[in-house]
C-alpha cells in the first residue's frame, strides 16, 4: 500500500511489536493527541499494552510509514448491525512529520485499500472538532465532504464537544 513520490512516499502496513518505540513517541505527545478522544499516555508499558491488546488485534489499524519507519497510524472501524455500511476513520501523525501531506496520502490509501478489505462499507466518516482545521483540510483534500456542524456530539477527554462530520461515500 503506497502513494506518491519518493521523498514523501507513504506506505500503510500492519503493526508489529518492533513498532513499540515509534508508537510510544506519538501516543505520549500531548501536541499529537490534542484533538484525539484519548489522553497522551505516560509510559512505554502502557504503549505496549495498547499495541498488543488493541492495535495488533484490530481488523484495520495500520502504521503510516515513511522510508520504512512508522510515523503515525490510521484506523478504520466498521460499524455493527444496521451501521455496518459505514466506518469511522481516525489518524495521527508524529509532529515531526506534520505539514508534508502525509496524512492526506494515508487517508487516500486507506480509502482505496480499506474499502476493498472491509466488506459492505459504503461510507467512511471522520469526526473533526472545530479547532482542528488541519484535520478538516486533510479530509477535504482526500475527497471527503463536510456534512455539517453537530453541537455536543462527541465526548473528548471527559468533555462533550461540538464537531464537524465529514464523509466519503463509495462511488
Amino acid at each position: 500500500m503506497e502513494s506518491r513520490g519518493s521523498n514523501n512516499s507513504v506506505q500503510l502496513r500492519n503493526f508489529c511489536v518492533a513498532d513499540l518505540d515509534e508508537l510510544y513517541e506519538w501516543l505520549s505527545d500531548e501536541q499529537v493527541t490534542k484533538f484525539t478522544t484519548w489522553e497522551a499516555i505516560e509510559s512505554k508499558e502502557r504503549a505496549q499494552e495498547i499495541l498488543t491488546k488493541v492495535v495488533i488485534p484490530h481488523p484495520w489499524f495500520k502504521a503510516i510509514c515513511v522510508n520504512g519507519r512508522a510515523v503515525g497510524h490510521i484506523v478504520l472501524k466498521q460499524g455493527e448491525g444496521i451501521h455496518s455500511c459505514r466506518a469511522e476513520m481516525g489518524y495521527v501523525i508524529h509532529r515531526n512529520y506534520w505539514n508534508r501531506g502525509l496524512a492526506t496520502q494515508a487517508v487516500e490509501i486507506a480509502l482505496k485499500n480499506g474499502l476493498s478489505e472491509l466488506k459492505g462499507v459504503e461510507r467512511v466518516e471522520g469526526l473533526v472538532v472545530p479547532e482542528n482545521v488541519a484535520s478538516a483540510r486533510v479530509l477535504e483534500k482526500a475527497g471527503f465532504l463536510n456534512n455539517g456542524f453537530f453541537p455536543k456530539y462527541v465526548r473528548v477527554k471527559g468533555f462533550v464537544e461540538d464537531c464537524f462530520i465529514f464523509s466519503y461515500v463509495v462511488p
